[in-house]
Parts: C-alpha cells; sequence; structure tokens
C-alpha cells in the first residue's frame, strides 16, 4: 500500500472510484460557493443599489484567491493534500458563518460581508490548488485527461447552476438559508475526503 500525499492508494477502492467521490463532494461545494457569491451581490445591491458594492463583492470573492494560488501550489507540493483540502474547506465555512452570525444579529454594515468574503476566499487557495493537484494521487496516468475535464465540468457549474439554484432559494428563502447550504456543501466536501481515507485504510 502507498501514499501519495495524504490519500492511500489500495486494491479495496479503485483509484478512479475514489476520485469520483471526492470530486462530488469538492462539485457540491462548488456549487454552494457559487449560490453565496451570487447572493451575496444580489443582496448587497438590493442593500445599497450600487453597482460599485456589488461589484466590489465579486472582487472579495476572486482576488485573495488569485493572488494567494501561487502560494497554495506550494503548500500543495509540500505538505499533506488531504489535510490541505480539509482545512481549506473548514476555513471556507468560517468565513461564511462570520456573516451568517453578522446578519442574524441584525448587522447591515457592509464590512462582515466583505470580511467573511475575504477569508473565504483566502482558503480558497489553500483548498483548490490541493484539489487540483490530487488528480495525481488518486489517478493513474491514463485517467488525468478524464479527472481534469470533470473538474473542469465542476467549475463551470458555479456559473451556470449556481445563479439559477440562487435565484429560486432567495426568492423563498432569507439570505441566510442559501449561506447555510454552501456550509453544508462544505460539510459534505470535508466528508468525502474524510470517507476515501477511511476507505483506503480499511
Amino acid at each position: 500500500m502507498a501514499a501519495k500525499k495524504g490519500f492511500l492508494v489500495s486494491d479495496k477502492l479503485a483509484g478512479f472510484s475514489r476520485f469520483l467521490i471526492v470530486w462530488f463532494g469538492q462539485w457540491v461545494s462548488t456549487i454552494g460557493s457559487g449560490l453565496t457569491g451570487f447572493a451575496l451581490g444580489v443582496y448587497v445591491f438590493h442593500l445599497t443599489g450600487s453597482a460599485v458594492h456589488y461589484s466590489l463583492i465579486l472582487l472579495a470573492s476572486f482576488l485573495p484567491s488569485l493572488l494567494l494560488k501561487p502560494i497554495g501550489g506550494v503548500m500543495a507540493d509540500r505538505m499533506n493534500r488531504r489535510l490541505q483540502m480539509i482545512i481549506g474547506d473548514a476555513g471556507t465555512i468560517i468565513g461564511v458563518a462570520m456573516i451568517i452570525v453578522m446578519l442574524m444579529l441584525g448587522i447591515t454594515a457592509l464590512w462582515p460581508i466583505y470580511l467573511g468574503t475575504i477569508v473565504s476566499s483566502i482558503f480558497v487557495a489553500v483548498q483548490n490548488p490541493a484539489y487540483k493537484a490530487s488528480v495525481t494521487d488518486l489517478l493513474d496516468e491514463a485517467h488525468y485527461s478524464k479527472g481534469s475535464g470533470l473538474m473542469q465540468l465542476a467549475e463551470s457549474s458555479k456559473f451556470i447552476l449556481s445563479p439559477m439554484i440562487a435565484g429560486v432559494l432567495m426568492s423563498m428563502f432569507p439570505i441566510t438559508v442559501v449561506l447555510l447550504i454552501d456550509c453544508a456543501t462544505f460539510v459534505i466536501a470535508i466528508l468525502t475526503v474524510f470517507w476515501v481515507k477511511k476507505q483506503s485504510c480499511d
């Protein structure tokens, strides 16, 4: 039995099956992230009527992650990728939870939304490189292209499925419900990584 950056290779659970389990969890969490990004943008625009604030929320969602991904890539080369994915997903939950708490307390200032969004984006920069690098840990070389294609499909879901789902949810529930759903999707992502590890060790 060989270990690759935190994922144990075992004949009991085929490599592609293990990858699909992890991929499913990350796909669900990607959709959840898209829900939060869209919902927060709509919420801020509704609150302020300002397209500038809407744009700043989008910037806070993507810029920290974009700038810090090279550091996340270095971490993925040097540390346990499974652990790095879990830390990244858990940290993202913390960022969203900060926003939920402030909204439930009735705080309508924008700074908690910006702060929570930036925190989440920073941890995405931790999680995402480890997740993409895990292709080489979980798959044989013959399946690399298939795995990469599935990752691209999951990433696209954030821009296609998430806005539609978020629009429906926001028409029925307050924004806190949408954010709680996002937190739940990250819990699913963490559990799938744990489950693959357990199956590999059994």
